[in-house]
Formats: C-alpha cells, structure tokens, sequence
C-alpha cells in the first residue's frame, strides 16, 4: 500500500536536529585537532561523543526519504527521478569541495601533492575507500542508501519499499562479511546502514500514525534524554582514542538513541524566536558546514602545530574555530550552495513532477 499523509507538514524541528548534530560533529573535530596543542582540556568521552551527530543524521535520512517520497497522493517518484534529484542535491558542491582540496594539495599544504586518477575518479563518484575530503565517508553511505531505496520503488507501496530496503542492506551485510578483505567488503558489511533502516521504520510509524489525526506520543523533552545518553556512552563503551565507538556497539549506543532523539522533535512547530530561526538556517546550511568545516579543520591543525599558539589555553580557541566554521558553512550555503542547485536545475532538463526529494543529504550528512 501507499500510506498518504494529510498534506504538507514542514518538520521545523528537523531541520533544528540537522543544526545540532552538525554543530556536533564540528566540535567533535575540533576537539580533536585541540589534542595536538600543549595542555589538551576535553576529555576523551566529550571529544568522542559528538561523533554521535552522523548517526544522528543517517537516521535522519532514512526518515526524510520515506516523509518525502510518499507523503504524495499520487505516489512515490519513479526510481529515475528520486536518483536524479538525490545527484543534483549532492554531487555539484561536493565536487567543488573536492576541487578545492585537489588545489590545496598540488600547492604543496596536504601530506599528498598526487592522487591517482583512480582514486580522484573513485572519491568523485562516492565509492568506498576512495577519499579526498575526510568526511565525504558518510556521503558514501547517503548514496548506498539511496540506490538500494530507489530500486525498491518500482512497487509504488511504502510497506514493500521498507521492507525490501532493509533486506537488501541486511543481504549485503552477509555477502560483505563472506567477500575477501577490501574496501568494499568492509563498506557493504558495516551495520552503520541499518541507522537509514531506522529511519525508515520511524518514518513509516509517523506516517501510520499521524494519517489519523493522532497526537505523536513522543514529547520534545525525550530528545534531551536520549542525547544525554549518547553523550555518556562514550564512557562505558571502550573505543579507540576519540574518532568514534566501534561499529557494531555504536548502532546501539547511538543508533537507537538517535531514533528516539529524532522522533523527540517530529512536534516542534514553526520557530518563534531567534535562537529557533538560526537553528533552522543553520539546518538548511547543514549539508554546505558539514563540508567545508573540514577545510577551517585543517586551518586549525595546522595552526597546533605552531609553539606560540599551541600554547595558548585552547577552550577560547576551539569556541573560535567553530564560530569560524559556521561563518564558513553559512556563506557557503548562501553564495555558493543555493546558487549552484539554482544553476544546476535551471540546467538540467524537466523532470516529472512526482514527489522527489529536496530535503539535505547529511548532515543529509553527508557529518
């Protein structure tokens, strides 16, 4: 069946939960380039634990593209048309991103001065274990997600899509598991695709519910208490160092509390003060922060490296580089994101007027 929803419902509070969690991400990494200054502050479990913002926004993506894709009357898109306006939204500024880090590196500011053409052209497509933009993994995952959610349209019923999403990912789990050791293998055995299934399940539960003009019974508040305990898991799970939680403990930890942080602001109505309205602008440039932070990080890990400033007490520090970052993304998303999807569309031919997805990729990401 289809389950048709009543009418367009703008998720405020999502886009206010894609501002925080990649606000989370930034300090994660910015907390991290702290450890290389004299005198690191955070402690291990607070550096770690904003790494929870990418689960966050996979489960986050596994709830727009159900929301999106069938709250239509008249069905979900073709596979055709979702993979086209999923491309346009991701792939025109990642690749000026990567355009960026392939010219900081030629002049002589990376480790690497030369990437094969393989790697170029793999790290362009999104393959696994192709990189040039560290946090462009995640983006990896997004268009995992996404192939295998389109192929499941053709049956035009929101039941059989869920479903088949979920066995495709949980099939190639087995098959990954059972590959010989590559990139590859590792990628389609990850469990952290089964959060985009959580988010699926959440959206297909919100819709059932809420076509019958019932209250969603999960209040704001809950969103605090699953956020605090993703905060502190970090201190009960061992991880190595402070990049994130092993995978398999992680979907759990993080995954799970992510579905209930997620379903916590489903309620939040129109923003009604400016804190809330730059939390929702903040939300639309989320996808343009997630990226370009990493470039303000690799300002920062530079700069540790100098005595005078590696010296210098770094909570200031670390507060600056992340206002600096938002800055960033922000001026990112206004001159050079939204302009671009602009271009980008007034370029690209017509497409069926079908009920696509428009909605961020990462923080739809991409962290």
């Amino acid at each position: 069946m289809t389950i048709k929803q009543s009418g367009h419902v703008e998720l405020y509070g999502v886009q206010m939960l894609r501002a925080i969690a990649a606000l989370a991400v930034v300090v994660h990494h910015a907390l991290e380039e702290s450890g290389g200054a004299i005198g690191k502050f955070s402690p291990d479990w607070l550096t770690t634990s904003g790494a929870s913002g990418v689960d966050i926004f996979f489960v986050i993506s596994g709830f727009i593209m159900f929301h999106v894709t069938f709250r239509d009357r008249r069905g979900p898109p073709t596979p055709g048309t979702f993979l086209f306006r999923r491309a346009t939204r991701i792939y025109p500024f990642y690749w000026l991103c990567c355009l960026a880090v392939l010219t900081i590196s030629a002049m002589g500011f990376l480790a690497s001065n030369h990437y094969p053409a393989r790697t170029i052209a793999g790290a362009l497509i999104l393959l696994p274990g192709h990189a040039l933009l560290g946090t462009a993994w995640t983006l990896v995952f997004e268009m995992y997600f996404y192939l295998l959610f389109a192929a499941t349209l053709w049956a035009r019923s929101a039941t059989l899509s869920v479903i088949a999403t979920i066995a495709a990912i949980l099939c190639l789990q087995v098959a990954g598991s059972l590959m010989p050791a590559t990139a590859t293998a590792k990628f389609l055995a990850s469990p952290l695709s089964l959060e985009f299934c959580f988010g699926l399940v959440l959206g297909y539960g919100y819709a059932a519910w809420t076509r019958r003009d019932r209250a969603w019974p999960v209040p704001p508040v809950m969103a605090l208490v699953a956020m605090a305990v993703m905060a502190v898991v970090p201190l009960f799970v061992a991880h190595d160092a402070t990049t994130s939680l092993p995978e398999l403990p992680r979907i759990a930890a993080w995954g799970l509390p992510a579905v209930v942080v997620v379903a916590s602001v489903l309620t939040i109505g129109a923003p009604r003060n400016a804190v809330a309205r730059f939390l929702v602008l903040l939300g639309d440039a989320s996808y343009a922060l997630y990226l370009t932070h990493a470039f303000v990080m690799m300002g920062y890990g530079w700069l540790v490296k100098i005595p005078a400033v590696s010296r210098l007490p770094q909570q200031p520090v670390v507060v600056l580089i992340v206002i600096i970052a938002i800055i960033i993304g922000l001026l990112a998303h206004l001159l050079v994101e939204k302009p671009l999807l602009g271009l980008v569309r007034r370029l690209t031919p017509a497409r069926p007027a079908r009920a696509a997805p428009v909605d961020q990729p990462l923080p739809e990401v991409a962290g």
